[in-house]
């Protein structure tokens, strides 16, 4: 019995099916690689979430309204928004409202400072902060959590009022990622 020199034994359990190479077998390595480089890229550029605050003012002739947010956010995350409001003239009631739209799927846990009074009617969460002098900063600070659900936009307004005068309406949307 002749034995077959060492390097052309195949091991044991490979077959022809092993050593068969499919027409195009080379490329699964480099599209895998090509997969893992955009989706490393992708979230490396922000575009999955995770890019930090962003900063929007907005104005009017009554009042300014700077909004610091994250625009992309991760369901199941917590998040922040605050909320810096500068009136041009006195403010006997200071109301900051919210479109419901704009919190779907979202617990808010955290409002500071307190509002004197809050409410939730005709699909805008309303909340009073009472007298604010002109030229003085009024700031709101929001924290909550994104609840689990799949990919959507909110969109929604953020309005400033004086009691029920609107003082200025800012548009917002936040794009949340499964």
């Amino acid at each position: 019995m002749e034995r077959q020199p060492a390097s052309s034994a195949v091991p044991y359990g490979i077959s022809d099916l092993h050593q068969n190479v499919e027409r195009y077998a080379r490329l699964r390595t480099p599209l895998a690689v090509i997969v893992f480089a955009l989706v490393l890229g992708s979230a490396m550029l922000g575009l999955l979430g995770g890019t930090g605050q962003k900063a929007r003012a907005f104005a009017s002739d009554a009042a300014v309204l700077k909004i610091e947010y994250a625009p992309v956010l991760r369901s199941g995350n917590w998040f922040e928004m605050e909320l810096t409001v500068a009136p041009r003239a006195d403010v006997k009631d200071l109301v900051i409202t919210v479109d419901d739209p704009l919190w779907e799927g979202m617990s808010i846990d955290t409002i500071a400072p307190d509002a004197e009074s809050a409410e939730a009617l005709d699909g805008t969460y309303s909340y009073h902060f009472g007298e604010v002098k002109a030229g003085e900063r009024f700031r709101l600070k929001l924290d909550g959590q994104i609840q689990p659900r799949a990919f959507r936009r909110l969109r929604g307004d953020i309005a400033v009022l004086d009691d029920k005068r609107p003082l200025l309406t800012a548009p917002l949307a936040i794009t949340v990622l499964p």
